[in-house]
């Protein structure tokens, strides 16, 4: 297959490589010998990944942005692995933020400089854990501020949104669903927020489409005792079948999501990915190297 886009991935020890499909290639960009396997999220630009993982024989959480457009890999933060959380990036991918125990830091991409938030909130600040969430539109930073104290009382919280742009506070409402967990609230009406973007190799949507519009990919499965059904529809409405698979084999058909306009990645089972070429129907699995990663995206 005339595959393009190079994949990026991580073993569970901190190795990270970057594949060429076409070739079946890979080159090795950092080892870090983690102990304790590797987080990942990436920018909607496509530019940047942030992972973080613990050293064999440490207690400190590396934090390290690495640039697909310069090759570069940067170590950006260290702290102790207790009270680490993942990073999030802004949805413009200008910005990316890590709440740590020493606080919350935004880190501008291009340039690194670092921002700590002193937070205006009455929570004692030996107290404070956050949780951040950015606004579709990336002028603001949402954040939920807890006490880590329970001591068999009500937990405090409190809501921010935070402007890059003017360095600027505001204190917000909040609404809380089960199944949803907690929206931001500005007179009276919810902030549409922004969904972080998981490595390709956790993303599992039932229906997507490439980016360009010619392949549009859906699963269907009208029961549990049927079949998981993968089918392709063209920009003429025509649909074919590509495979399905017995749902009662605890294995599911999942999408990853499209190299480029004709490949489609999916994964077969729990952890076995196939790529499928829309046009041909060829269906072909990925370098073994490549199989037996941990976490990987493109």
């Amino acid at each position: 297959m005339d595959i393009k886009t190079q994949v990026y991935f991580t073993h569970r020890e901190g190795s990270l490589f970057k594949t060429d499909l076409a070739n079946q290639g890979s080159k090795r960009l950092a080892e870090h010998e983690f102990a304790n396997g590797v987080n990942m999220t990436q920018s909607s630009d496509g530019r940047w990944i942030s992972y973080l993982g613990v050293r064999a024989g440490g207690t400190r959480m590396q934090y390290w942005l690495l640039d697909r457009h310069a090759n570069s890999n940067r170590l950006v933060y260290e702290q102790p692995s207790l009270g680490a959380s993942s990073p999030s990036f802004s949805p413009d991918s200008k910005y990316l933020v890590i709440g740590v125990s020493a606080g919350l830091f935004l880190f501008d991409t291009a340039t690194l400089k670092r921002t700590k938030l002193t937070l205006p909130v009455s929570i004692p600040v030996k107290e404070i854990m956050t949780l951040t969430r950015w606004s579709k539109d990336s002028t603001e930073l949402l954040i939920l501020v807890r006490s880590n104290l329970h001591n068999g009382h009500e937990v405090p919280f409190e809501f921010l949104s935070y402007r890059p742009a003017s360095n600027s506070f505001e204190k917000l409402a909040a609404k809380y669903e089960s199944n949803s967990g907690h929206s931001f609230i500005r007179n009276g009406r919810e902030i549409p927020a922004f969904e972080d973007l998981v490595p390709r190799s956790s993303y599992a949507p039932k229906a997507e489409s490439s980016r360009g519009g010619t392949w549009h990919a859906f699963v269907e499965n009208k029961a549990d005792s049927e079949p998981h059904v993968l089918k392709l529809r063209n920009r003429n409405g025509r649909i074919k079948t590509v495979a399905s698979i017995l749902g009662a084999s605890c294995g599911r058909m999942l999408i990853s999501g499209w190299l480029d306009e004709d490949h489609l990645v999916i994964r077969h089972g729990f952890n076995e990915f196939l790529v499928i070429e829309a046009s041909s129907g060829n269906i072909a699995e990925l370098p073994e190297e490549l199989k037996a990663s941990e976490k990987f995206t493109w």
